[in-house]
């Protein structure tokens, strides 16, 4: 394996890192913490992200897109202001979702608006009572004349509480079970749902990171039907490979930051007339987060660019997952021991970094699920239904 990343990348992470200090960061400073920001000020803010392809990813240029790999993609989402990484991800990947499963008209509607941030979409998997069970999604899309009525809750969802598009997946063949499961493209302005933000941790307020949204009696046209009858599940199962990366991505910006302000303060906090840097166990811990952080960015390094290479990763990926995430959970504790009592304030950032951390170790999969699914690859036996 090549370690070394490519000259392009390299610039194009360059320019990601310039953009956020020079453009994203005052931006989102404008807005005060703990009051949502307006949907056209999200959507001016990923307008901002266009130019170097963070919604046109690796959707080629033909449909609008970056034609990025999603090894690239990768080094470019790493560079991102960890307050907005949630927006961003689902912002660039529902286009994906099109771009991977819908028919040309479908990818000739609804492509554009999103990569333009006409629109912000999301990903409506998860419900009330269903979690990392997919195939037991209660929420129904049954056909009526040309349309689907599809009546639900979707929980948790990312960019659920101020999205115009959304992607759902329900069942529209409950008698088939998982086999009956499909997905389906809403746009809020033809078909209604209701909305509403869950605090969470890690959330300062501007951009809630979720949302619960409820869909009744709400009429979708027949031709939204994303891909085949019944291929929602699988299509979905498939989708959660670079998803994992992707999220395990975003977790290491919070230890990298982590790292930067350990080091910063090592330096500066003196004790016994000395740096406290100089210290042993505060060194020991410097290299522990070194060493995690690196091992969770050469892990999500190898699933993307197995994931570039089409085929099944499915224990790549999640492995990659589970340890970046919980990688940066430790890393960013570590970050306010070192801290001592500072840590625990809010004028210093780690406990945010931890916060947001924390955070990361839940969504598209548990780590729990995520070993299943490792040791499930690995030993060839199920454990779970």
């Amino acid at each position: 394996m090549d370690f070394d990343l490519t000259d392009e990348q390299r610039m194009l992470k360059e320019s990601a890192r310039k953009l956020m200090e020079r453009e994203v960061v005052p931006y989102l400073n404008g807005f005060p913490t703990g009051r949502p920001m307006a949907l056209d000020d999200i959507k001016g803010l990923l307008k901002k992200l266009i130019p170097l392809g963070y919604l046109g990813n690796v959707i080629p240029e033909e449909y609008g897109g970056a034609g990025l790999d999603y090894m690239t993609y990768g080094c470019l989402m790493e560079e991102l202001d960890p307050s907005i990484y949630g927006l961003v991800m689902l912002a660039g990947s529902t286009p994906r979702s099109i771009y991977i499963l819908g028919d040309e008209e479908q990818k000739r509607k609804y492509i554009p608006p999103m990569l333009s941030a006409e629109k912000v979409g999301c990903s409506c998997i998860t419900e009330p009572n269903v979690g990392s069970y997919t195939a037991g999604i209660q929420t129904r899309a049954i056909p009526d004349g040309d349309d689907y009525v599809i009546n639900g809750a979707k929980m948790w969802i990312t960019n659920g509480s101020f999205a115009d598009m959304a992607f759902v997946l329900a069942s529209s063949d409950p008698e088939k079970g998982a086999k009956g499961l499909s997905r389906f493209i809403v746009d809020k302005d033809v078909s209604p749902w209701e909305a509403r933000p869950i605090p969470t941790m890690g959330d300062d307020g501007r951009i809630p990171a979720v949302g619960e949204l409820v869909f009744e009696d709400c009429r979708v046209p027949k031709r939204n039907m994303l891909g085949d009858s019944g291929g929602g599940l699988k299509a979905t199962l498939i989708g959660f490979q670079a998803a994992r990366c992707l999220v395990g991505m975003g977790s290491l910006i919070f230890a990298t930051r982590a790292i930067e302000a350990a080091v910063q303060y090592a330096k500066e906090r003196t004790q016994f007339g000395r740096p406290i840097g100089q210290f042993q166990l505060i060194q020991d811990k410097i290299a522990d987060m070194a060493a995690l952080t690196d091992a969770a960015r050469l892990l999500i390094y190898r699933g993307l660019s197995l994931v570039d290479k089409g085929g099944r990763c499915a224990r790549e990926t999640s492995m990659a997952k589970f340890f970046a995430t919980e990688a940066a959970v430790k890393v960013t504790s570590m970050a306010i021991q070192i801290h001592g009592a500072y840590g625990l304030s809010t004028e210093y950032p780690v406990e945010r970094l931890f916060r947001g951390a924390r955070m990361m170790t839940i969504p598209d999969g548990t780590t729990e699920i995520q070993k299943l699914i490792v040791a499930r690859e690995i030993l060839g036996m199920q454990a779970f239904v």
